[in-house]
């Protein structure tokens, strides 16, 4: 049965049916009755709702995937409370995820690999930007749709259930073991480059058609990440480019400094690649030769214990049904392994006295506001690592805007700490809308986040056309920063002047003077004007016109000839300089 079956979920949600189950949460197919169109509902547990950290973690880590809008993100519309528990609403994708894809094609064709890959990682760089580590980086959490869009799923969400060390609940486990990378694996800060490692591994696996480490129990695979080197794809599939191999070994080195830096970075290698272009992971020294971590207590001999780190919620649309049993199963062998291990290294190693956690353990300072150079010094100071992921922000460059783990939280020395350091205000190229109309140019530049202001003036643009920008067009401005239009009112009027009684010549010239032309020239008789003079213009004398408008003028032939004939007589054409005059007689 569904959950408040015969009333709308939340108040507003019509539940349809159950679509996927996970650690955390029942993902249902609904359809939201307020906007009328169809959602996917990812409804908690309820026990998860007792814990208020967890639940507080939600809250955030809800808002937070809220707040990103890009393409190759699945959208997250609405959170709330219902039925004693929480839920979140998501965007409903029609298709598979990259985990059926896998199982169904055994591996995918290095390009379409390389295609998927690099979408993910420009959605992992978007998030990043806006301060958001995805954390559980996976197949079952890529979404295919029905016309070949990539969609991450479950941006943040993974850091409320890891975050508390003392949630446990089915499906809890150390991560996604199978694509963890070496720091989580060991209880450390994660950051940008650990989202990159996971991706590393699922292009390995869509390459490969295997994951790189296998084992018998979580902690087993987790052991791999971080002691052992992956066998590189060429090595079971040899048409694999060497160039798309290099960028694997890449996104897995062991030290995330080895690592491609950014998700970009690893997107822009994939890019060139898929251009025919020399990859940046061929250059240098091969990252997969790299030397294996240190270990950490849990994986024998640190005085700390490895921090349990628990798989994300289910993908909106995932597919995969696990069963429960063996999760409670594995949960209690891993942690049977996990207490034994570290038992061990208490009394076997002798690792256990409290002078030994004090003399390896250190708080970490506050240096949030402080400068990037002060920051760095001040964790050095105290026997901790830095790692630097910069972040537009109002903030002065070089200020630190967060750091991970937070101030105040005991911690290994040697460990390393996030510091997301402000770049200042994000640079924007200013878009080219010289030519376009103002409407069209405003939309532009609104969307690329510019404000708009605009100077009218006589032009010889259309009425209405952008004549000219400053910035100037493909300079780089501050986002938000104003670019100032100049927009044609239109070339500038003319009054035509009056020229009637004029000679022809006479008349010309008074044309000229008034940057005017002279149009067509026609002869009538005229009982009253002298033979020569203009009789009449169009246009009229005294309307506005634009420069250089040609003015037609009906110029006197004199009197008309008495005569009894009834035939006309010949026409003749007159060539005036720029003017065709026709004379009748």
């Amino acid at each position: 049965m569904l959950p408040t079956e015969n009333k709308p979920y939340g108040g507003r949600y019509e539940l349809i049916q159950k679509i996927a189950r996970g650690g955390m949460a029942e993902v249902y197919m609904a359809k939201d009755q307020l906007l009328d169109r169809p959602v996917a509902l990812k409804v908690l547990f309820p026990e998860l709702s007792v814990n208020v950290s967890f639940v507080e973690r939600f809250r955030r880590e809800a808002q937070a995937a809220a707040n990103l809008s890009h393409p190759n993100i699945v959208s997250v519309f609405d959170w709330g409370e219902a039925d004693n528990t929480y839920y979140i609403v998501m965007e409903l994708v029609d298709g598979i995820t990259l985990a059926s894809l896998i199982q169904e094609s055994e591996r995918i064709e290095p390009y379409k690999a390389a295609s998927i890959a690099a979408e993910v990682a420009a959605s992992l760089s978007f998030a990043h930007k806006h301060g958001v580590i995805h954390r559980d980086v996976k197949p079952s959490n890529v979404l295919l749709t029905e016309d070949g869009q990539v969609k991450v799923a479950d941006f943040g969400i993974a850091r409320a259930a890891t975050a508390d060390g003392d949630l446990t609940q089915t499906g809890a486990v150390m991560g996604t073991a199978t694509y963890i990378p070496p720091e989580q694996a060991q209880g450390l800060a994660v950051d940008g480059r650990s989202d990159v490692y996971s991706l590393g591994v699922v292009l390995y696996e869509m390459l490969v058609g295997k994951v790189p480490f296998t084992g018998d129990s979580p902690l087993a695979i987790a052991y791999k990440h971080v002691r052992e080197e992956p066998v590189h794809p060429r090595t079971f599939v040899p048409e694999i480019p060497e160039a798309l191999e290099a960028i694997v070994m890449k996104a897995m080195a062991k030290d995330p400094s080895a690592r491609y830096q950014s998700a970009l970075e690893m997107r822009d290698d994939l890019l060139r690649f898929l251009n025919h272009k020399e990859v940046a992971a061929l250059a240098g020294t091969d990252p997969g030769a790299t030397q294996a971590l240190p270990l950490v207590a849990g994986f024998g001999g640190a005085s700390q214990p490895t921090e349990v780190i628990r798989t994300a919620p289910i993908t909106a649309v995932d597919r995969e049904r696990r069963g429960p049993n063996w999760l409670v199963i594995g949960i209690i062998l891993l942690l049977i392994i996990i207490g034994a291990l570290l038992l061990g290294a208490k009394y076997f190693f002798g690792s256990g006295s409290p002078g030994a956690a004090a003399a390896t353990t250190v708080q970490v300072p506050s240096v949030i506001g402080e400068s990037q150079a002060n920051a760095v010094a001040t964790l050095t100071n105290v026997g901790l690592k830095s790692s630097i992921t910069k972040q537009d922000s109002n903030e002065s460059t070089g200020t630190v805007l967060s750091e991970n783990p937070n101030a105040g939280v005991t911690v290994t020395k040697g460990s390393t700490v996030a510091l997301v350091v402000s770049s200042g205000v994000e640079q924007v190229a200013v878009p080219n809308v010289v030519g376009q109309p103002l409407a069209t140019a405003e939309s532009t530049l609104l969307g690329a986040g510019f404000q708009v202001t605009t100077n009218y003036s006589t032009n010889p643009a259309a009425a209405g056309t952008v004549f000219s920008e400053s910035p100037p067009a493909n300079t780089q401005a501050p986002k938000g920063s104003t670019v100032t239009l100049g927009v044609s009112n239109g070339p500038s009027q003319v009054a035509v002047p009056n020229v009637v009684g004029q000679p022809l010549a006479q008349a010309a010239n008074t044309l000229g003077s008034h940057n005017l032309t002279m149009g067509s020239v026609t002869y009538q008789p005229s009982p009253s004007v002298p033979s020569g003079d203009v009789m009449s213009t169009n246009p009229v004398a005294g309307t506005n016109v634009a420069p250089n408008t040609p003015v037609d003028m009906v110029v006197s032939q004199g009197p008309s000839p008495s005569t009894t004939t009834t035939a006309p007589s010949a026409s003749t054409t007159t060539t005036f300089p720029n003017t065709t005059t026709t004379a009748a007689g």
